[in-house]
């Protein structure tokens, strides 16, 4: 009975239109869900919730274009925060490194990580 509900809860009216507008689940699909259910007064709060307000204020872009990062199928965007809001914002690559970063994501597929130096 529990994961039925739980499951009706997800796949509210809010969740069908941001999946009509987005065509697939996406931070930006979970934005919009939880603007409506937000305007419609249900309201969850959730570390996930916060995670997600955390990464707006980022204001993430592309590296290599300075686009926006999520508004399009390219899978070879480099995309890293422009603002660190918190201290769970991941590092912030420069100069030689970023340019490294980049060439790795584009031949590999994958971004490297970076890990900040403990003091």
């Amino acid at each position: 009975m529990y994961v039925e509900r739980s499951l009706f809860a997800m796949k509210d009216e809010c969740y069908r239109k941001a999946m009509a507008s987005y065509g697939k689940w996406s931070a930006r699909a979970a934005q919009a869900t939880a603007k409506c259910r937000k305007a419609h007064g249900s309201v969850r709060k959730s570390a996930a919730g916060a995670s997600l307000k955390r990464w707006q204020k980022e204001k993430w872009k592309d590296k290599r274009t300075g686009a926006p990062c999520g508004g399009s199928s390219n899978s070879t965007e480099y995309c890293r925060p422009t603002k660190k809001v918190s201290k769970r914002t991941p590092a912030m690559p420069r100069g030689k490194s970023l340019r490294a970063a980049i060439r790795t994501k584009l031949s590999t597929g994958h971004a490297p990580s970076f890990r900040r130096k403990r003091k």
